[in-house]
């Protein structure tokens, strides 16, 4: 129904283009009157358009997630910017380009509306970002209007993919609700995002929508255009769609290994604060270690490592690094003997309970009543030249021994930094605890019976180029690529908002993109295990306390993703340049020898 209705909104505002055109192609001059009865009439028309363009793309996804619809999504975007009055001398005004605006910008409010629970700070940061995410709907019509030379089959998912690698780079970076997670479900679909990541899946989508388009076009179109345009989008584009399906048959059909470790994920629905008292922090210690327990007497088979989410095992108790600095020391009227002293009881005194922990946990782990790997999110403060502080996994080996830990990379704008907050004192006093962690130095890949388990923190399955660049820098240094990625999130900020699922489906294309499987812990957030498919084999029930127990499969592929990076999507970008570049000197009025003669005289 909502299809049909677009139509024939379509219908009308193309054949009202249409009579626009000839209209000015009769006419060279009209009056200031009869251009505000066109403004206004573009107008009403625009907003049906922007309105079903916005719909039709938050159905395709969570929580509806009818995602047959992402492949008419763009469909009205594209009637707005490449209808027969807009290719010529008509131009959308900056009205239009308003309404687009303040549409996408409602949109993505909805989406990532549950980023507004994490604290009341956050809702001018959560309004901002929306505005931000909805300037790419603006400026994707806005190049298109621009770019009038060229197939529209290519020159516009190009335009489409160029903006969303753009969108992965800038101010940080999210790849949250790329056009290609609507088929997070659709495996058969999603195989071909090993070649080009989740571009390729929205290229694919894009082509679709634009056969739609040029369909809509001639059947809507006064009098009809060319036949030959429509067909030939319609071929070429179920070429792409067959040939996507028969690669991702080919693809799911691989044979796999099957993986020497079994792990525990450990998932709880623990209420967060910004500023955490030392109590709560203890109960929510105690409440993971007793589901861990529970995890560990319910399965009979040995549990080779246990995984907390994201600051859960911190428990008052940070890892500390460093060795202190003199400066600070004699700041504090203490000599760098008694500062070592203290730094080596704060390690003595995590290491003792994570001792415990282990214990505990061994009872009943196995025939031999063996303590697993013991992997969580932790903090991390290092005291040295300057003190820094880090969210981080940190991996205790049996032994109670802390083998590595991995800082966090990629910090959340907003969430755990705020830019330039170090040049304004007055603003950093209102600003709460937390919100100034520094970044991580590299990758790191956690040795847990032979299983490599590459480290990864929250948002940063959510910007897939950071996965991928740790692959690449292991290859780089010629060292072993980790045999799964294993990720630590807490989103109880987000209060079992659609944000959680989105999460979600951006680890299962991540998944298919490096070529390994995804491990999540995550309190109350997706504890999940996602295969190298990127198929949910098994996850908790949002807002539940519970385990799942994982034995992720060897997957031997290195993906071209992998090898090559996000090249392809960079290309995207230089090529939308160059087109509006070339359409700029396209559009340039050339002087002619009467204009020459004049203007010597």
């Amino acid at each position: 129904m909502a299809v049909h209705v677009t139509g024939m909104a379509a219908k009308r505002w193309i054949s009202y283009d249409s009579r626009m055109a000839d209209h000015e192609s009769s006419a060279n001059h009209t009056t200031n009157s009869q251009s505000d009865v066109k403004s206004s009439a573009i107008g009403r028309n625009c907003w049906f358009m922007i309105i079903a363009a916005m719909a039709l793309r938050w159905t395709a996804q969570p929580p509806v997630g009818l995602w047959p619809c992402v492949f008419v999504a763009i469909v009205p975007l594209l009637i707005l910017a490449k209808s027969p009055a807009n290719s010529g001398t008509g131009r959308l005004t900056r009205r239009h380009y308003l309404a687009i605006l303040l549409a996408a910008t409602v949109y993505w409010a909805l989406s990532l509306q549950g980023l507004r629970h994490a604290n009341p700070l956050i809702y001018p940061c959560w309004l901002a970002l929306a505005g931000y995410l909805a300037s790419f709907s603006v400026m994707f019509v806005w190049v298109l209007q621009r770019i009038n030379r060229g197939n529209d089959l290519l020159v516009v998912p190009i335009v489409w993919v160029g903006l969303e690698c753009v969108r992965n780079y800038f101010l940080t970076g999210i790849s949250v609700l790329m056009l290609g997670h609507s088929l997070a479900d659709v495996p058969q679909l999603i195989q071909i995002a090993d070649l080009g990541g989740t571009y390729a899946v929205s290229f694919l989508i894009v082509v679709v929508n634009v056969a739609v388009f040029q369909w809509t076009t001639w059947f809507c179109g006064k009098p009809r255009p060319s036949l030959v345009t429509p067909l030939v989008s319609t071929a070429i584009a179920s070429v792409l769609l067959v040939a996507a399906v028969g690669y991702g048959r080919w693809r799911l059909a691989y044979p796999l290994a099957t993986g020497p470790a079994t792990i525990a994920l450990i998932g709880r629905n623990e209420p967060i604060e910004y500023v955490q008292t030392k109590e709560r922090e203890l109960e929510i210690f105690q409440a993971y270690l007793e589901e861990s327990v529970a995890a560990i007497k319910k399965n009979e088979e040995k549990i080779d490592a246990v995984v907390w989410p994201e600051s859960m095992m911190t428990g008052t108790l940070p890892w500390i690094i460093g060795d202190g600095n003199p400066d600070d020391a004699k700041r504090n009227g203490v000599t760098m003997d008694e500062v070592t002293d203290w730094l080596n009881e704060q390690r003595q005194r995590f290491l003792f309970r994570a001792s415990n922990v282990l214990q505990v946990l061994a009872d009943g782990n196995g025939p031999a009543n063996q303590p697993p790997h013991f992997i969580g999110g932790c903090a991390v403060v290092e005291y040295s030249d300057t003190t820094k502080a880090y969210s981080s996994l940190v991996h205790v080996t049996p032994n109670a021994e802390v083998a590595d830990w991995y800082g966090k990379m990629h910090l959340v704008m907003f969430g755990e930094y705020i830019p330039f907050i170090k040049s304004i004192p007055w603003v950093k006093d209102f600003v709460p605890p937390g919100l100034g962690i520094d970044t991580g130095d590299g990758p790191r890949v956690f040795d847990v019976n032979g299983v490599g388990l590459s480290a990864n923190i929250c948002i940063e399955t959510a910007v897939e180029r950071v996965s991928v660049n740790h692959f690449r820098v292991l290859r780089n240094q010629n060292r072993p690529l980790p045999d799964a990625i294993v990720t630590a999130t807490n989103d109880g900020w987000f209060d079992d908002s659609s944000v959680i699922e989105h999460h979600k489906r951006c680890a299962q294309l991540l998944a298919v993109v490096c070529r390994r499987p995804v491990l999540s812990a995550a309190n109350n957030g997706p504890t999940v295990w996602i295969d190298s498919y990127g198929r949910v084999v098994d996850q908790l029930t949002q807002g539940t306390n519970g385990h799942l127990v994982a034995k992720p499969q060897i997957d031997d592929r290195l993906s071209l993703a992998v090898r090559i990076g996000d090249w392809p999507a960079r290309l995207c970008v230089l090529l939308s340049l160059a087109l509006l570049w070339a359409s700029r000197q396209h559009r340039e009025p050339t002087t002619s020898p009467t204009d020459t003669a004049t203007k010597a005289m």
